[in-house]
């Protein structure tokens, strides 16, 4: 564990049943050997076999989480947690919530700090259906989101666009936690209110598209977290065509309101553009080269036939499809996740759907392989903005 990158991708905590031990007084010796029977159990029901666990003494087990990220892992580790206080207490009062996470591990010792609980029970929480405020905006500056969002430019054409950002919960399907936020952009023309397609941003400019992976980065860094161990990571869609380019990745990390600190704990890159005709060796140098800065790269796949392609020998942080611009009943959706998934199997750790119409269709997301999920925020800017 001391020599991956877990610890510091905040993914390694410590809980403790230090609450039942007081409460057992001199009854725990008598107890222990259940207690710790329990909580294997609980390990066993909520980890996968490639997560780390070890008890490290009589109250205290560590837990590496490979396939969750910072608040989600210690998500995770809480409701193991609070289903073993229930368990032995009959209840989980959250003065007995005892979770640390790791910071360092040298030889045998383990370096941990405490973690707010409420903090962490806030990647639980179910964000309503009706496009209510995500809990992670409540401390953003309403005003400071209106200079940002929404933005407008005019094409080489002539015509107004503007551009609406909107923050989406990537939900881990196995846990039921939010393990990333996502900022997704509707772009729509002023003229008539008819949005454009992620797909066609092709016919866009250069410099247009730009313009929109710049304003993408303007709303994000309101988001940003100062600490990646109290925030989920942020997902922002960008384009291949700007960060294939030296001024594209300049642009990234020449931010006065981002540190490059923050870009490299805190930030996945989602190239949006990537389709069968990109050269892998081009797109692996872009990966690497983008890696580098950021937390991780994301490529999103086009629902086309051999979409993968290009991905088979990229080492990514993930894969991701669109299902926002899918049109269809619900047996087609369901056919294509399959098809996807199967695609895309192996190919990276973590597979996401996004822009699904409701949390509904998450079971059919999880049942046709993805790991991750999340539904639009349809209009989700002005509800969430008025709400805040």
């Amino acid at each position: 564990m001391a020599g991956s990158d877990l610890v510091e991708r905040g993914c390694v905590t410590v809980i403790s049943v230090e609450a039942i031990q007081e409460r057992a007084g001199d009854r725990w010796p008598r107890r222990r050997d259940d207690v710790w029977a329990y909580v294997a159990r609980k390990l066993d029901e909520h980890l996968s076999h490639q997560d780390i666990r070890q008890r490290l003494n009589e109250t205290d087990f560590l837990i590496g989480m490979t396939q969750e990220e910072g608040v989600a892992a210690q998500a995770v580790s809480l409701k193991i947690l609070e289903e073993v206080l229930v368990f032995f207490l009959g209840s989980a009062d959250p003065a007995d919530f005892r979770v640390r996470s790791v910071s360092r591990i040298d030889g045998m010792h383990v370096s941990a700090a405490e973690l707010d609980p409420t903090r962490i029970a806030v990647a639980r929480q179910k964000i309503p259906e009706t496009g209510g405020p995500s809990p992670y905006r409540r401390e953003i500056d309403p005003e400071e989101e209106r200079k940002r969002n929404p933005v407008s430019f005019v094409t080489a054409g002539g015509e107004t666009m503007s551009v609406h950002f909107a923050l989406e919960h990537v939900v881990s399907l196995r846990h039921n936690v939010t393990a990333a936020l996502r900022v997704q952009p509707t772009v729509s023309r002023i003229s008539t209110g008819h949005v454009v397609p992620s797909r066609h941003f092709s016919r866009l400019t250069d410099d247009e598209i730009a313009f929109i992976d710049r304003s993408a980065l303007d709303f994000a860094s309101l988001f940003m977290p100062k600490d990646s161990r109290s925030q989920p990571p942020l997902i922002v869609p960008a384009s291949f065509r700007s960060l294939g380019g030296r001024k594209g990745r300049r642009e990234l990390v020449g931010r006065e309101d981002i540190t490059a600190e923050q870009i490299k704990r805190s930030l996945f890159i989602e190239l949006i553009d990537v389709d069968r005709g990109t050269p892998p060796g081009r797109l692996a140098e872009v990966n690497a080269l983008v890696s580098a800065l950021s937390r991780g790269v994301f490529v999103r796949l086009q629902p086309v036939k051999r979409a993968a392609s290009p991905v088979r020998d990229v080492r990514l942080r993930g894969l991701t499809l669109d299902a926002s611009d899918l049109v269809g009943f619900d047996s087609h959706l369901a056919r294509l996740l399959v098809a996807v998934s199967m695609e895309a199997k192996g190919l990276s750790p973590a597979l996401v759907v996004q822009g699904l119409p409701s949390a509904d269709y998450f079971g059919m997301a999880q049942v046709a392989g993805f790991t991750h999920a999340g539904r639009r925020a349809v209009a989700a800017t002005a509800g969430e903005r008025s709400a805040a």
